[in-house]
C-alpha cells in the first residue's frame, strides 16, 4: 500500500492512520492529544473515517468469495502434471530402496 497525504503533509502509512483512528475512536481517548502527536488537525481525523467508513462501504457491499481462485488448466497441462508426479514418484522410490540397501550394509 502507497503512503497517504493528510492535508497538512505528514506522509502516514494506511496501517498507521487506522491505528490512529482506531485510537481516537476508544471511549474516553484524549482526541487532540492523539492528533497532536501525529502532528494532525481535527480536519484530517474527519477525512479519515470518511475514508474508513467509504472503505467498508465499499467491502461490505461487493462480498468476494474466500480462498484460491480456480483457474482453468488445459488436459495437455495436466496430463503432463500426471506425468512429472509419477516420474517423481518412482524417483523417490527408487532412491528409499537404495537407502534400505545401504542402511543394510552399515548395520
Amino acid at each position: 500500500m502507497e503512503n497517504i497525504s493528510i492535508k497538512n503533509k505528514v506522509k502516514l502509512t494506511p496501517e498507521q492512520i487506522f491505528n490512529i483512528y482506531q485510537e481516537c475512536m476508544a471511549p474516553g481517548a484524549p482526541v487532540k492529544q492523539i492528533l497532536e502527536r501525529h502532528w494532525l488537525k481535527p480536519w484530517d481525523l474527519v477525512a479519515i473515517r470518511k475514508k474508513i467508513k467509504e472503505a467498508a462501504l465499499e467491502a461490505l457491499s461487493s462480498p468476494r468469495k474466500r480462498g484460491k481462485r480456480k483457474s482453468v488448466v488445459s488436459i495437455e497441462e495436466h496430463q503432463e502434471v500426471l506425468k512429472e508426479l509419477e516420474e517423481s514418484k518412482e524417483a523417490l522410490s527408487a532412491v528409499g530402496h537404495e537407502f534400505a540397501l545401504l542402511k543394510k550394509r552399515v548395520h
